[in-house]
């Protein structure tokens, strides 16, 4: 079983690390492509459009082709468009290769995890999960480093070409040891793909247009249209016979206050935070980009570290108090890097960074293995898409909200648009602090022995 979740976290890390590697070579790719670094920014934006379009249909898909015939062949669509992006010679050839990829990528997690919550019984679910979180985590740590190195010694095109042999031994593995998925044959949703992947679409688009740049209008448009399709697309999953979207796992009390509710709480927070501390701690005080990576990575240890824990702190204390003061840490520990001044010493700020990764980290353990806990195996993939469009659409969206929410203080406090400094930093911080301490409430109804079965606790 170990072995399987391995296999599954490889393909997991491979993903991860593309996206991690790819920012420290854009100024080598624009020089490649003539194009300036900014309008490169296109290829990002279609790899997540792409994903989010697909997304609902994973759950479909690997009831129609078996989990681990899709896990195959998501892999091998994201491997070869690897390829196809590693010898593209214009931005147009790059941006269809990224279209590609987040094709394969789109549906590359859900058909892990459905793999995974299949075969993994309850009572060692946290710890596999830790198992397999671990290179996910390990990837945004290795990912600007490696890329770097191989960028200045082998050229762009190898970040890409890097995940062939990743990608050829992870199918391998899956044929050897992963067991057959069994099949499920359901008409497709057409309409239900139509609404739900334009709903995504459009809301990740928009919230990029008014928080990153793209014009407001044109955001604030596409995010009336995005809430729209949105409501049409929930109305239709909760009366179609066979949705592709279903919210059926919404009848979960569980699953409805911990993935509906609690998680884009935390989610918000935990995605905008890479983007506002380093603008404080480089612009703010002054620091290097250098020095300010070193101290965030600190936040990314106390997650990594503490994973090592999560299993007998559950054990020892149940679920819903340790999310209860999880949230309580976590928000605090936010709080505090909003009073990070000039005087104040770098392991302070390391300290501060580092406690707010550990209380992240009992939070997101807890959430990703709670929301499955009432499901069984033939309920995965409904319950496994719904949760993934959530935290897609959350994490998009994150760092949107994080700009908007800075250029609303700096206009606030009649500044120049565009020109941050530590104050408006520190008001976002307080704000996302705010929004994680929201999650208390659904968490705090949650009944005092859930998710038992999971973690031991009480027996």
């Amino acid at each position: 079983m170990t072995l399987i979740v391995l296999i599954v976290a490889i393909a997991a890390f491979m993903q991860m690390l593309d996206a991690s590697v790819l920012s420290v070579a854009i100024p080598q790719m624009a020089r490649s492509f003539r194009v300036s670094p900014v309008d490169l920014g296109v290829s990002v934006t279609a790899y997540v459009v792409a994903s989010a379009v697909l997304l609902p249909s994973s759950g479909w898909l690997a009831d129609r082709l078996g989990a681990r015939r899709l896990f195959v062949f998501a892999t091998i669509a994201f491997t070869l468009a690897s390829v196809l992006c590693g010898i593209s010679r214009t931005l147009p050839q790059f941006v269809g290769a990224r279209v590609l990829q987040g094709i394969g990528g789109a549906v590359l997690s859900p058909a892990g995890s459905i793999i995974l919550m299949r075969i993994i019984p309850r009572r060692d679910l946290v710890q596999m999960m830790n198992v397999f979180s671990a290179p996910m985590l390990a990837a945004p740590l290795l990912g600007p480093p490696i890329g770097g190195l191989i960028t200045t010694w082998l050229g762009w095109p190898w970040i890409f070409f890097l995940n062939v042999p990743v990608g050829i031994v992870c199918v391998m593995l899956t044929l050897r040891f992963v067991p057959v998925s069994a099949i499920t044959v359901r008409p497709f949703d057409t309409r239900g793909f139509v609404l739900s992947g334009g709903a995504l679409a459009t809301l990740i688009f928009g919230f990029g247009a008014v928080g990153i740049g793209g014009g407001l209008f044109s955001g604030l448009v596409a995010i009336l249209a995005g809430c729209v399709l949105a409501a049409a697309a929930i109305r239709h999953g909760l009366n179609a016979p066979h949705p592709l979207l279903s919210f059926s796992p919404a009848r979960s009390r569980v699953f409805r206050l911990v993935t509906l509710i609690g998680l884009p709480f935390m989610r918000l927070p935990v995605a905008a935070l890479p983007f506002v501390i380093p603008i404080a701690l480089q612009i703010g005080l002054g620091m290097t980009a250098f020095a300010s990576g070193l101290l965030f990575l600190a936040h990314s240890l106390g997650d990594l570290m503490t994973r090592l824990l999560t299993g007998r702190v559950f054990r020892r204390f149940g679920y819903r108090t340790v999310m209860l003061w999880g949230i309580w840490g976590f928000a605090l520990s936010v709080a505090g890097c909003a009073v990070i001044g000039a005087g104040t010493p770098m392991p302070v700020i390391a300290a501060l960074l580092f406690v707010g990764g550990c209380f992240r980290s009992f939070l997101m353990t807890a959430m990703g293995t709670l929301s499955y806990a009432e499901f069984a195996p033939e309920e995965m993939p409904a319950a496994t898409t719904l949760s993934q469009v959530t935290i897609q659409l959350v994490q998009a969206i994150g760092v949107s909200i994080a700009v908007i929410l800075l250029d609303v203080v700096v206009a606030a406090r009649g500044g120049i648009q565009g020109v941050v400094g530590l104050a408006e930093c520190r008001f976002v911080l307080v704000a996302v602090a705010v929004v994680s301490l929201s999650a208390l409430w659904p968490i705090g109804i949650l009944e005092r022995d859930t998710g038992a079965e999971l973690s031991g606790h009480g027996s």
